[in-house]
């Protein structure tokens, strides 16, 4: 090989280098860019399950504080529904029994009267 082969070797190589040297320089900037995409995409996604979790915790507490204050008047009233059905019942009840003795005397005048 003559020297002017070899510096013709030499320059050609260089400039395959150099154009490799810029695709892949190009390519790496693609790169990054997309990281730097994909990294700007999971900080929203971040954001928003970070809101959304303060959001679940702020209606856990709401939920806590209105049952504090409600449940102890849900619970009165269904005690005081209770009692006025166990009343209501004892009512019926009776109620009941005074038919039943008022139909037996009925019945009782009804063959007095026939016979």
């Amino acid at each position: 090989m003559t020297n002017t082969e070899y510096q013709q070797l030499v320059q050609f190589l260089t400039g395959q280098f150099t154009a490799f040297d810029q695709r892949f320089v190009a390519l790496e900037r693609r790169v990054e860019e997309g990281f730097r995409e994909a990294s700007g995409h999971f900080d929203a996604v971040y954001q928003r399950f970070e809101r959304l979790e303060q959001e679940y915790h702020a209606i856990v507490e709401a939920l806590r504080r209105i049952e504090s204050i409600h449940l102890p008047r849900i619970e009165a009233i269904l005690t005081d529904e209770h009692g006025r059905r166990e009343i209501l019942e004892q009512g019926l009840a009776e109620l009941k029994e005074r038919v039943a003795l008022l139909q037996a005397r009925i019945d009782d005048l009804e063959r007095r009267l026939r016979a």
